[in-house]
């Protein structure tokens, strides 16, 4: 890694790779971390900017490696990386045209949530060693899945770094547009198939998805959360439709050819600036 600077341009810190790989960071990344705590900067500042560093870093080493993780299997296949972008709703990483199947494609799409699978087997690993326990927060008779903000640093730390990534895990995996699931069931499907009937498979598992996700946001929402997480809507309804649009000069995963007409890793809802 090397050269950190910022790009004006995009509004994102940017630093390279070996390979001379361009990594940015958007500033619409540090989001998530600043937003849980808005109200704990006005009572107790110092605590506020300990969480918030802390939700930063484990947020970005889950992100980041997840992505990274896709670079190293597509460099495996002969495919190129052109950059790797990180902002508000996740990570996106840029594919050089390359040769690859569409079951090397599976494998390059599955690289993410795996990695996140491992990261989450590493902190829970390192929570049972500090703590001796995998049950998280229990005190008396008391039992949470989420972090408590009284636990010590590190006892939150870990067990958050446990979270986010099966969270992570459980969201990419999921059959949509446009997550990795959804290049993954789509990659395996097209060779019996054919690539618009997986495209339409796909799209049709994700407006379900979609729909179904609202049973969880808009209670959260009257109680006064306010949460956000794909699939998104409109990408999947498109492909069930078959009218999904690329940008010029993208090409499915696995194919040559025309541009692919939906692009499989979306820009989640941030304008990501290209080149």
């Amino acid at each position: 890694m090397r050269l950190l600077s910022w790009d004006r341009k995009s509004g994102a810190l940017a630093f390279r790779l070996r390979g001379n790989i361009p990594v940015r960071v958007s500033w619409t990344f540090t989001i998530p971390a600043v937003l849980p705590f808005v109200h704990e900067w006005q009572m107790r500042p110092r605590e506020a900017l300990a969480h918030t560093l802390i939700v930063f870093v484990l947020l970005f080493l889950s992100v980041f490696l997840h992505e990274l993780a896709h670079m190293r299997i597509a460099r495996g296949k002969g495919i190129g990386t052109d950059r790797i972008d990180l902002f508000l709703f996740g990570g996106l990483t840029h594919f050089r045209p390359g040769p690859g199947s569409p079951h090397a494609w599976a494998w390059i799409a599955f690289a993410g949530p795996l990695t996140n699978l491992v990261l989450g087997a590493a902190f829970a690993t390192a929570y049972y060693l500090a703590f001796g326990s995998l049950v998280p927060f229990a005190r008396d008779g008391m039992f949470s899945w989420l972090p408590r903000l009284s636990a010590g640093y590190l006892e939150w730390a870990l067990w958050l770094g446990v979270s986010l990534n099966l969270i992570l895990f459980i969201l990419n995996i999921l059959p949509a547009y446009n997550l990795d699931g959804g290049l993954i069931v789509r990659a395996l499907l097209q060779p019996r198939i054919g690539a618009d009937r997986a495209s339409r498979i796909v799209g049709a598992c994700g407006v379900l998805l979609s729909v179904l996700r609202f049973a969880i946001i808009l209670p959260a929402a009257a109680a006064g959360v306010l949460l956000w997480f794909p699939p998104s809507f409109a990408p999947n309804w498109n492909a069930l439709r078959g009218q999904a649009k690329s940008k010029p000069g993208r090409r499915p995963p696995g194919e040559a050819g025309p541009p692919e007409r939906v692009e499989w890793r979306g820009r989640g809802g941030w304008p990501v600036r290209r080149r």
